[in-house]
């Protein structure tokens, strides 16, 4: 008896974070709403969920001035297409069914998506490797390999918990010139045009900064790569033809996996 009720208990829950069915939705809405929810769960699977903490949001393709935020409270790993909340450039429901939204995610929405019109998704995460980065006065430092290909876009937000209008405006201003945001002493955002490329930019973040750590913890002498090799490297990295840095290689193998080990995110 205790089985059957927790099971409907979470069957309410999971209901309750459903918005209007698929026929409220226009069929590029409906898609980008399912990379989304994959997104989502990409994050959760790979380790780079904070319970229900954090953002991921996308630009409605059709409605550039809509954008898609998720209930508050939801898990990553529950994310589905019909769960997220439809805000306007105001940060207005545009559906009023009564869901929570985060006042936190949606002044992202506003400003990232306000001041960049080439975004179209972005993660907002605590990683601990990223926070405890973000924590050094030296930053991330060019010690490895994901550091390279992504140093040039990463930029550095001083934190504050309460988002005034000033700080609204300096987020928008650094944001109009990264791609990446380390906030000290919090997390980070990356923008992609694409799901792929703002999983590709968190998920390499992370790695960069685990591996920086890792080589911190020895406690020997860091063997850095000099600025002329960074900007070489790069050079050659994005002009190679046999990789993609914006997650092109990696987001459908990620879609097998999660049809694999966590389905249901189109629906």
């Amino acid at each position: 008896m205790t089985d059957l009720r927790a099971s409907v208990d979470v069957d309410k829950a999971a209901t309750a974070m459903r918005g209007p069915d698929r026929r409220s939705y226009s069929d590029a809405e409906w898609r980008t709403r399912v990379e989304l929810a994959a997104l989502y769960r990409a994050i959760h699977l790979y380790g780079m969920s904070d319970v229900a903490n954090g953002a991921i949001a996308a630009r409605v393709p059709d409605r550039p001035d809509h954008y898609l935020t998720h209930p508050y409270g939801m898990y990553w790993e529950e994310a589905t297409a019909s769960s997220f909340i439809t805000v306007d450039a105001d940060g207005r429901p545009v559906h009023d069914d009564g869901r929570w939204t985060n006042d936190g995610a949606v002044n992202l929405c506003r400003w990232i998506f306000g001041t960049r019109p080439d975004v179209g998704f972005f993660v907002h995460g605590h990683d601990v490797p990223v926070a405890t980065v973000g924590s050094l006065a030296c930053g991330l430092l060019p010690v490895n390999q994901p550091a390279v290909y992504l140093g040039h876009l990463l930029g550095y937000l001083d934190y504050e918990f309460d988002e005034t209008g000033a700080f609204g405006d300096l987020f928008c201003d650094l944001s109009a010139c990264h791609d990446l945001l380390i906030s000290r002493n919090h997390g980070y955002y990356a923008f992609g045009r694409l799901a792929c490329e703002s999983f590709f930019r968190s998920y390499f973040l992370r790695q960069a900064c685990e591996i920086q750590l890792a080589a911190m913890a020895t406690g020997a002498e860091m063997h850095l790569i000099s600025d002329a090799e960074v900007a070489r490297f790069r050079d050659q990295m994005y002009a190679s033809p046999h990789y993609n840095y914006d997650g092109a290689t990696e987001w459908p193998g990620l879609l097998r996996k999660l049809d694999r080990e966590c389905p249901g995110y189109d629906a």
